[in-house]
């Protein structure tokens, strides 16, 4: 019951949280040695660490509030003993998207991916449903992603299956932990997140990109995407690179979110004498059909969005910096928006700053 609410120590939240520390080290430090070339694909191509948070921009806590993930790239996540590669695989050749480039020449890129995505509404502080507001909603996920480039008709396909859970409370004990350490005001709602209890949830994403322009200094792109799960939704837009540029322009992959940054495979530059250092940006139109993180799924939810208060067109931006340092280390800065996703007086535009590090092998 509301009435019954306690304050969170941090460290009985941080006790709590320990409990699945091993397993986070577990995925990202696996012993995965590099073992060179492995066809047209490393076998370790590199990792990648990201994170979101809607504080730098928005000076509050709402909307997707944050996120972090950690990517690993290769031919190896296709090996691990966790791995949902074959089975994205079997999906593609069921619905016969591999046969969109199999008569060309073509290589193969892969990664995976571990991450957290997290929603609130307005007033955190609220013991209370807030029905009139978005509800809150978490997403637990690991992903495996297919990237297939076609060099001579300058296109790019992706193939991405997520699976997850939404609901589960881990997301309470680590906004709380945040909040705690960081002197902000605890969020009391999480009792009425979607899908309260936890329910496991999948989603599959289809892409196809064009090379539009590329020159040493500039690359445009067209891209468009389809996705069936826990979102359900198409969407076309562009993304473009600007500065110096020393890797091709399938390397970059601006394009690919579902508010946490998705999975895509890690690349090193071309050489050059100098490190990258470009500045990046895209917008796209969205056709929303579903949207589980608003609306909930199978499981009973004390707040979500009926559908008829979805906002079913919706526009999306991103502008962001890049450099490298010493021909294998990568840092990001974005900032990342979307148009009011649902209808009703606390409609808005949201928006959030993130940081990406990466290191390609």
């Amino acid at each position: 019951m509301v009435g019954n609410l306690k304050p969170v120590s941090p460290y009985g939240t941080l006790s709590h949280m320990s409990r699945y520390l091993p397993y986070f080290l577990l995925l990202v430090f696996s012993p995965s040695v590099y073992a060179g070339e492995y066809g047209t694909e490393k076998y370790n191509s590199g990792w990648e660490f990201s994170t979101d948070n809607d504080g730098p921009v928005e000076q509050t806590d709402r909307d997707y509030t944050g996120g972090i993930s950690v990517t690993l790239s290769g031919k190896r996540v296709q090996e691990w003993m966790v791995t949902i590669d074959p089975l994205r695989a079997r999906i593609d050749e069921l619905l016969g998207f591999s046969k969109l480039y199999q008569s060309s020449d073509y290589m193969t890129l892969h990664s995976q991916q571990y991450g957290m995505s997290l929603f609130t509404p307005d007033d955190i502080e609220s013991t209370t449903p807030i029905y009139d507001d978005r509800p809150y909603a978490s997403l637990i996920f690991m992903s495996n992603t297919e990237y297939t480039v076609v060099p001579g008709s300058n296109r790019a396909f992706v193939s991405i299956l997520t699976i997850g859970f939404l609901g589960l409370d881990l997301a309470e004990d680590i906004q709380r932990f945040l909040h705690e350490i960081t002197d902000s005001d605890n969020p009391n709602g999480w009792q009425y997140q979607v899908s309260a209890g936890g329910e496991p949830t999948a989603m599959l994403t289809y892409g196809v990109q064009e090379n539009l322009y590329s020159s040493d200094s500039q690359q445009l792109k067209l891209e468009y995407e389809g996705n069936l799960g826990f979102i359900t939704d198409v969407n076309a837009g562009v993304s473009w690179r600007w500065g110096r540029i020393n890797s091709p322009w399938w390397a970059f992959n601006s394009y690919q979110s579902k508010y946490t940054k998705q999975s895509m495979p890690i690349f090193s530059s071309d050489g050059g004498e100098r490190n990258e250092f470009y500045l990046w940006a895209g917008a796209r139109l969205n056709l929303r059909l579903y949207n589980s993180l608003l609306q909930g799924q199978f499981r009973h939810s004390e707040v979500s969005v009926s559908s008829d208060d979805m906002q079913r067109l919706g526009a999306e931006y991103w502008l962001g910096v890049t450099k490298e340092f010493a021909k294998k280390y990568y840092a990001s800065l974005f900032v990342r928006g979307h148009s009011d996703e649902f209808k009703g007086p606390n409609a808005r535009n949201a928006a959030w700053a993130g940081l990406v590090f990466s290191v390609a092998y």
